[in-house]
Formats: C-alpha cells, sequence, structure tokens
C-alpha cells in the first residue's frame, strides 16, 4: 500500500549522498504478520539479493561506505526497537511516540 501511496516501484531505495557514500532504505513487505507486534520489519528475498548485489558491487575495501535504514529492526536481528526514534526516509514514515 505504501508503495503505491508514494509512488515507488520498491520497497528499497538507495541515493549517493556523499563521494562512495550511500544511504540505503529496506521496506517491509509483510505488514504486521506476528499478531502482538506493531514492530516488525520483515525484507523479502528479493531486497535481500538487492542489498547482496549492491555490497558486492560498492566494496568496502574500495572506500565505500554504506548505512542502511529500515522504520524498525528487522526480524531474527536481535536489534531492539526505540520508541520514541522518528524517522522519515524513503521508504515510510514512522512516529512511535
Amino acid at each position: 500500500v505504501f508503495m503505491k501511496a508514494h509512488g515507488k516501484p520498491t520497497a528499497h531505495f538507495c541515493r549517493e549522498i556523499a563521494d562512495k557514500t550511500l544511504l540505503v532504505g529496506l521496506g517491509s513487505t509483510i505488514f504486521r504478520e506476528a499478531p502482538y507486534t506493531s514492530h516488525e520489519v520483515i525484507v523479502d528475498q528479493d531486497q535481500i539479493d538487492w542489498f547482496q548485489q549492491l555490497l558486492q558491487d560498492k566494496p568496502a575495501d574500495e572506500g565505500w561506505k554504506i548505512f542502511v535504514f529500515t522504520h524498525a529492526p528487522p526480524n531474527g536481528s536481535g536489534l531492539r526497537v526505540l520508541q520514541e526514534n522518528h524517522v522519515v526516509n524513503g521508504c515510510c514514515w514512522l512516529n512511535h511516540s
């Protein structure tokens, strides 16, 4: 739904924001699969494949820096949700307050 509303062809994006510095956004493609949580990001295999290729094409040993954002920690990452975090990125809007 958010891709259609924002005119986006994919749930992910990549922008070069400085010399050899990328800002990457990954978006959830399944909304609230877990019945008792709203803080869930499920990144589909197409995005994972795209991201892995990006990392191969832009290696750190060639000086590339890549900052990756999602609107909540991906499932299985072990990262905690920050309830007071406010983020606007190319994938979606977040306001947990």
